[in-house]
Parts: structure tokens; sequence; C-alpha cells
């Protein structure tokens, strides 16, 4: 049987390019298996805020995952590649921002997504998260952190290429702290924990994980 590392790459054997990139990332980013790991069980909707062409939603659905996925992302390029992968697989996906996602409950996974807002529109996205938790419901948040460190010099650098190369149309650079991250949750009574999830990359990322008693 083909791994879910080669199930998802298939998907994408229209785009040439994609292909190989699903291949690179999914084997090089460590928050794909931990996401996968976590959610393989749950019949709660998920909720994917940045999900590009719907590579995470792929890597999901190869793991065992069935829950209905709704995917939004600003690129409405990858929307439509996102649709055309997913779409006949209880898949839905938009062209939104993040902040502006519909009412939901159930689980949530935002990767590298919130430096993209204001310090006032983080917080508010993630309270809005937070209250979009169902009951034993998860969200789960990568983002890389300010901290002083090699790790976020080479974060800015990157985030500096991907828009010169046109691969993320906005420009992003607004990096929260562990605080600013743990705050809106907390205020929902909500607990979590944060760890490191760069994996063999050089940048500052780190997952948090938030759960909502049920």
């Amino acid at each position: 049987m083909n791994s879910p590392l080669r199930k998802t790459a298939a998907r994408y054997r229209s785009w040439p390019k994609l292909y190989y990139y699903a291949i690179g990332k999914i084997a090089l980013d460590p928050a794909y298996p931990v996401v996968a790991q976590v959610l393989r069980d749950s019949q709660r909707p998920l909720l994917d805020l940045g999900c590009g062409v719907g590579l995470l939603g792929a890597y999901l659905r190869a793991n065992g995952h069935v829950a209905p996925i709704l995917g939004l992302d600003v690129d409405e390029q990858k929307i439509a590649i996102a649709q055309k992968v997913l779409g006949e697989d209880n898949g839905k996906f938009y062209v939104a921002d993040a902040l502006n996602f519909p009412e939901h409950c159930g689980d949530i996974v935002m990767l590298d997504v919130l430096h993209y807002f204001s310090d006032e529109d983080q917080q508010r996205l993630l309270k809005k998260i937070a209250a979009s938790i169902a009951p034993s419901g998860v969200a789960l948040v990568r983002l890389a952190l300010e901290e002083r460190n090699w790790r976020f010099i080479a974060t800015k650098l990157e985030e500096w290429f991907v828009h010169v190369s046109g691969w993320i149309p906005c420009r992003g650079g607004n990096f929260p702290t562990r605080d600013e991250v743990f705050s809106p949750f907390k205020e929902d009574g909500l607990e979590g924990d944060v760890r490191p999830m760069w994996g063999l990359t050089p940048f500052n990322s780190h997952l948090f994980t938030f759960r909502r008693k049920g």
C-alpha cells in the first residue's frame, strides 16, 4: 500500500511543480504528521485557515481523517487547485481572509498565517478561533515566535523570499510572542501547550495546541 506521503503527492500529478513540492513539504515539515495524529479519529468539522492548495487536507485524508474540511485562503489560484484536488472528497474551499471565517464549531488548524495580521487583528483572530473550538475539540496553531535568536532571523529572511518570489501574495512579518498567543485562549478558559515545530528547517516555528473539554 502506498504511504500517506505518496498518496498525497499523487493528487498533484497534474501540476509537476506542486507534485514535488508536496513530497518535499510533507517529508520535511514536522507539523503535518503531528496534526494528522491529533485529528485522525476526529469526527468534528475541520476549519483549515490558510489552506493553500489543500495539501494538509490531502495529507489528512491519506491518514484516515474523514470529517468535513472547510479550507480558506486569500490566493484564488491555490483555492482553485484545492477544489480540484479535494472538492469531491468532503472538502469545501473558498477564497477568504482568515479573520473573516464563517461561524464554525469543531477543530481548527492554522499553520503559518498569524504573522500576516496586525497586533489587533491577531488578537481578534485568536479570540475567534478560541470561541469556535467544539467540546472535546482542538485548535492547532503553528507560527514563528518573535525571539532573539538566529532562527528568528532566518524566519524573517524566508518571509521576504516567499513574498518576492510570488508564492505568498501577502507581505507578513508581524510575529507575536508566546504570551500574546496564549492570552486569548486563557480568556476563554482554555489551557494549551507549545512546543518547537521546526524539524529540519532553520525557522523559529512553534506549534500551539489548545483543547476544550467535552
